[in-house]
């Protein structure tokens, strides 16, 4: 074992720990040792990145071990791995808004594992001479050509978009993706488990896992075969989760949305009133099951589960879902369950609350079994299977055993449907 206060750092909150760190570093990937730090804060120069080889552990004493960036500069990354069989647990990374991402795992890794964590606090640089001024900011960054990635029972929060360059703010807790202008394929085997996710802002766009995988905007998609599972979400602001991807299992993840008409731009639009959340789960991919999620909280969404707005989306599962939208929000045309173009889909067995829609199929949607959902909206509609656009059509499509209370119609459907049932 490593300790680092053996290679001089002093853990004390006080001194630049970031060549001694350094070092125990260089030595680990050289003899896969584990890198100890015992109790301390270990402050280290943002614009010098931590460098972390293969075969390496990195373990603290919990919470009470933190590496922390120093104030006096700022940096991209506080720490980045780039090897094979990499362990970090135990520890606290801060990057104390002196970074625009925390802990980046680099294109090429395998074997990864990040557990009883909390990476936190990552922002734009205010200077806006500097190359930090913008860009996407992150907690954890997954990159592409790698598989077998972890990140377990670890907190992420207060990850926060400050400056507009561009259209957009954007900020990601944990972003999986390729390295920009790379030929690298999207990241396999993620799992994204038991982590609690939280204060990731703007509302603009920040999302609290993101996954994608940009081949699928030339409809060379892979399934990535990766999961996120079992976490808890607060003060996303625009949505707990998103994927663009195939072949991800959304299952057993707790989303809050605490605002309730207090959520607001801070780009383009600043000072305009955006959703409480635009949505919990969207998913604009095919092959994808999203299950079993707990879906709440005192303010209401766009759309809770949304599925497909562009490119059509096949193969999708939606079952076995909570969704409770707030009662007292004020936004229009809001729906639990907002289906875009969509083939061969299954809803079943969900449980909807308030809003006006429990489920609306509003593009082309086919092939569809919707079965077994509970839905109660006393002042709106049940299922929805009309679509105002010109020339989209809703054809094949079973709703099957679905117990609907609301207040305006409990199924609606359209003079352009094809083969719909309704029993």
């Amino acid at each position: 074992m490593i300790q680092v206060t053996k290679f001089g750092a002093k853990g004390n909150g006080v001194t630049d720990d970031t060549a001694a760190i350094q070092r125990a570093l260089n030595q680990a990937a050289q003899t896969g040792e584990t890198v100890y730090f015992p109790s301390g804060v270990y402050l280290i120069n943002p614009a010098a990145t931590l460098r972390v080889g293969g075969n390496t552990t990195i373990r603290g004493d919990g919470r009470s071990s933190v590496i922390k960036a120093l104030t006096k500069t700022f940096g991209w990354e506080l720490m980045r791995v780039s090897g094979n069989d990499v362990n970090i647990s135990s520890i606290t990374l801060d990057g104390n808004y002196r970074v625009n991402r925390v802990l980046v795992i680099g294109g090429g890794c395998s074997r990864v594992t990040v557990s009883q964590a909390a990476v936190l606090n990552a922002t734009h640089s205010t200077d806006r001479r500097s190359e930090y001024y913008s860009g996407v900011v992150s907690g954890i960054v997954v990159y592409g050509n790698t598989q077998s990635i972890t990140i377990e029972n670890t907190e992420v929060a207060n990850i926060v978009a400050r400056n507009l360059v561009g259209s957009s703010l954007v900020a990601r807790g944990i972003y999986v993706t390729t390295t920009w202008g790379s030929q690298e394929r999207a990241a396999k085997q993620v799992a994204i488990a038991n982590c609690y996710i939280h204060d990731i802002l703007p509302a603009d766009d920040a999302d609290g896992i993101y996954i994608e995988d940009p081949a699928m905007e030339n409809n060379r998609g892979e399934e990535l075969n990766s999961r996120i599972t079992g976490n808890r979400f607060d003060y996303c602001a625009k949505r707990a989760i998103k994927v663009f991807a195939k072949g991800v299992y959304v299952a057993g993840n707790e989303i809050n949305n605490p605002y309730l008409n207090n959520n607001y731009y801070m780009g383009v639009d600043k000072g305009t009133l955006a959703p409480d959340m635009y949505s919990a789960i969207s998913i604009y991919g095919g092959s994808n099951t999203v299950e079993g999620n707990v879906i709440a909280g005192k303010g209401s969404f766009y759309a809770a589960i949304e599925v497909g707005a562009g490119f059509p989306v096949e193969h999708m599962i939606i079952q076995d879902n909570e969704v409770t939208m707030g009662a007292r929000s004020n936004i229009r045309g809001t729906t639990a369950i907002r289906l875009g173009n969509i083939k061969d889909f299954r809803i079943i067995s969900n449980t909807i609350n308030n809003g006006e829609r429990g489920i609306w199929t509003w593009q082309n949607a086919e092939q569809g079994l919707i079965k077994d959902n509970v839905i109660i909206v006393r002042r709106g509609g049940g299922i929805d299977l009309s679509t105002y656009l010109t020339g989209y059509v809703q054809k094949d499509i079973i709703c099957l055993n679905n117990s609907i209370t609301a207040g305006t119609y409990t199924i609606r459907t359209a003079p352009t449907n094809e083969n719909v049932i309704i029993k």
